[in-house]
């Protein structure tokens, strides 16, 4: 599996930490009151730098440490002391001798990227590999928001073209921007600028970032395209999975107080056709809404989603599985309210299924939020 880190502090790495989630992704996924739709490339090109850097971060730990060939370690490494290096791709392990890496160096800038701007960020990495604070990339990639300008892209198509602007115009861009001592171009450096290959920088184009994107998990929130086909919801296991031993040990409560006697597994009530059925069905429904933990969590990339749609079950219910007295009776009714339990605008209510309504009154017992019997 591939590693994703951090090295924000020297000295220290880090995972990689999470993305965090959208401000107002519910609302966004519902397209409530949001008029008209805003075009992909537009949206990007609006990110502020937190947004970006969230971006990124999604894209970072979805696609580069999961879906691109090769790579087998992802780190993140923004910041002080970074040394011109913001996002690593290792393509060998670090057990490797001269272990082969790509740059990724994701910035957030008002307009896009000129030569000039970008001259400072390749003279940082020309500095550091001549030193031997460490190799040269096979590729260097800018990551913006904005793209880059076409004065820089044709530099970028043509390297010589752009060994020779960072040459002639090192002292202008480059020369006091790497540290607080300034950096002149010794011959020993240059030497350096001229021996490296220059195909190795190019730019990583908005729309490319986008599609990239859209083979991430996160991608239905920032940018709210509509819901693949749900999956089929997943078959219960022949054996009880730990996951499931909340909601079962209330089930068995339930059955031992309808049989008037202990019961602790399905061979003790085999006979009774009346709860063998409902101990099947309840982990038919159990795993079917499953499905729906399954939807928010690999499809919206935020299993809060179910989490919410579980309170309102439980608080909608609430006069339901606290009512009856009696433990079976309470479960069955809460059961049969649950059909008809009004949902508010929740992003997952679309696919939320009759056998999903059922099964969420067994998440809500496997959570501990309600309880069946008393006693």
């Amino acid at each position: 599996m591939k590693k994703i880190q951090s090295d924000k502090i020297p000295g220290k790495t880090e995972e990689l930490r999470a993305p965090t989630p959208w401000p107002g992704a519910n609302a966004r996924l519902l397209s409530s009151g949001l008029g008209l739709p805003v075009a992909s490339l537009d949206r990007v090109a609006n990110f502020s730098a937190t947004d970006f850097e969230r971006f990124t971060l999604e894209w970072a730990s979805d696609y580069l440490a999961v879906k691109v060939p090769g790579i087998v370690e992802v780190q993140q490494r923004g910041g002080a002391g970074d040394k011109g290096r913001d996002v690593i791709a290792w393509l060998d392990p670090n057990t490797t001798p001269d272990r082969r890496w790509r740059l990724y160096q994701c910035k957030h800038y008002g307009s896009a990227l000129s030569a000039g701007t970008a001259a400072v960020e390749i003279g940082k990495v020309l500095f550091y590999s001549h030193r031997g604070d460490y190799s040269f990339p096979q590729e260097y990639h800018f990551v913006t928001h904005k793209g880059v300008t076409s004065p820089f892209q044709d530099m970028l198509d043509e390297p010589e073209k752009l060994r020779e602007f960072v040459i002639d115009n090192w002292d202008k861009y480059i020369r006091t921007e790497i540290r607080k001592e300034p950096v002149d171009l010794t011959p020993e450096l240059k030497r350096h600028v001229e021996t490296v290959p220059f195909t190795a920088f190019r730019a990583k184009q908005p729309l490319d970032l986008i599609n990239e994107h859209a083979q991430t998990r996160y991608h239905l929130i920032v940018f709210g395209l509509p819901l693949i086909e749900r999956p089929k919801p997943p078959k219960p296991p022949s054996e009880v999975a730990p996951g499931e031993n909340g909601y079962m040990t209330q089930l068995l409560a339930v059955i031992s107080a309808d049989l008037g006697h202990s019961v602790s597994k399905l061979t003790d009530f085999v006979h009774s056709e009346k709860h063998r059925r409902l101990f099947d069905r309840s982990r038919l429904t159990f795993y079917h809404a499953e499905g729906l933990k399954e939807l928010a969590r690999d499809q919206m990339a935020d299993e809060g989603f179910f989490d919410t749609l579980l309170g309102e079950f439980v608080d909608g219910l609430y006069y339901w599985h606290t009512g009856e007295p009696d433990g079976y009776q309470r479960l069955i009714s809460t059961i049969k309210a649950s059909q008809a339990l009004q949902l508010s605008k929740h992003v997952l209510e679309p696919h939320v299924l009759p056998n999903d309504r059922e099964g969420m009154c067994h998440h809500m017992a496997n959570a501990g939020r309600v309880l069946w019997c008393d006693t």
